[in-house]
């Protein structure tokens, strides 16, 4: 007689997973997966915040910049830099606005974010 032993990849004692534990396994994943989504539609929202700052705040330097050439160049003439600081008030204005519009439509993208991953 032959004495083969049964191939099995399970430790003895404890019997191969079977359909139970593909289900649970299925169930676990499907339960965090939600959320990891949300969790990166939350995170890619913040992202944009970030980069609307960045934009603003680089408007904010390079409009503080060029204040700092105007009075370099005109300090001496306050016409001149009246009108400069005119337009270098007007686009920040222009730049704020933008960014305040881009602000108010983030809650409607974060909340059309959630219900695609829900």
């Amino acid at each position: 007689m032959s004495s083969q032993k049964p191939e099995s990849s399970s430790t003895p004692g404890i019997p191969a997973p079977g359909p139970m534990m593909d289900w649970w396994t299925q169930q676990w994943m499907q339960g965090t997966n939600p959320v990891t989504r949300i969790q990166l539609a939350w995170m890619q929202s913040i992202s944009e915040v970030m980069e609307q700052e960045s934009i603003f705040l680089k408007a904010m330097a390079d409009a503080s910049h060029r204040l700092a050439e105007c009075y370099d160049t005109h300090s001496g003439d306050p016409a001149k830099m009246g009108e400069c600081y005119r337009n270098i008030a007007t686009e920040l204005t222009d730049h704020h606005m933008a960014r305040m519009k881009k602000v108010a439509e983030m809650p409607d993208d974060f909340r059309r974010r959630i219900w695609e991953e829900i």
